[in-house]
């Protein structure tokens, strides 16, 4: 047997042609018309030319962008990727990024200095394979999610409430310092994260960015995967523009692996 992703078309089961194939459907995301499958592998290719399927793909695993850290080498700080980008001209006309929520779908983040103000990080399901260990969930074992969550709306608790950009100086502050963060844990202790999981983390974003006041505008996905099947079969690329659609803005990781081996996003 074999997991495999299936776009549908809108609207239409195939849960009874997976069953007479001696598969099982194991998932369904509806927003993204995709369910994800355990079928036989002598069978997939009879899957793919069914005529209410639009794409099949293996689902395979992501890395998270992330790498070790070398302070000889690396010189670059929130100070200055704030000059760079210009953050503090966004400050100074009132992008601090009150009111918005950014949706994070990362190794899970803990609530350390600058993100451990009340309503600035807001859970979502757990998706990961640590969900079910005790005192787990939610909390990041590998290290990426918080890393990240800081960079995107870190804020030191006693940072101004204005801000210029001299204050990234003094204060840990991320780019949108007001921000709030969605956590969508999905990646384990050791990084591990399949392609199936990302899926329902983004289906679960797009269901839900607007409940109780959420209001998710951004949706921020620092994942590495190889992109050889064309964007119009890729299931995640998909998913992303499903969510584009929707009203998000993605972000998604260039990648770490530069142009030396498969296309990665």
């Amino acid at each position: 047997m074999v997991d495999v992703i299936v776009r549908t078309v809108e609207g239409v089961s195939i849960a009874s042609a997976v069953e007479a194939m001696g598969g099982a459907v194991t998932g369904s995301l509806d927003t993204i018309e995709t369910v994800t499958v355990e079928i036989p592998a002598s069978s997939v290719g009879v899957l793919a030319r069914h005529p209410s399927v639009v794409s099949v793909t293996q689902n395979s695993t992501v890395e998270l962008s992330g790498g070790g850290w070398d302070g000889g080498k690396d010189v670059t700080n929130l100070a200055e990727i704030a000059n760079v980008i210009q953050s503090g001209s966004a400050w100074n006309q009132g992008g601090q990024g009150a009111g918005v929520t950014v949706a994070l779908i990362d190794s899970g983040v803990t609530p350390v200095e600058g993100l451990a103000t009340p309503g600035k990080i807001i859970n979502g399901p757990d998706l990961s394979f640590d969900s079910q260990l005790p005192g787990m969930q939610y909390l990041d074992a590998y290290g990426h999610g918080t890393h990240m969550a800081g960079i995107i709306a870190g804020r030191a608790s006693n940072a101004p409430a204005s801000l210029s950009w001299h204050d990234t100086k003094k204060h840990f502050l991320g780019v949108a310092p007001d921000a709030r963060i969605l956590n969508v844990k999905v990646g384990a202790a050791n990084g591990a994260v399949d392609v199936s999981q990302v899926l329902a983390a983004v289906n679960w974003v797009i269901e839900h960015r607007n409940d109780n006041g959420m209001n998710v505008r951004v949706l921020n996905l620092s994942f590495g995967t190889d992109s050889s099947q064309p964007y119009t079969i890729d299931p995640l690329a998909y998913a992303v523009e499903v969510a584009w659609r929707n009203g998000i803005v993605v972000v998604v990781a260039a990648g770490n692996d530069s142009n030396s081996s498969a296309l990665r996003s």
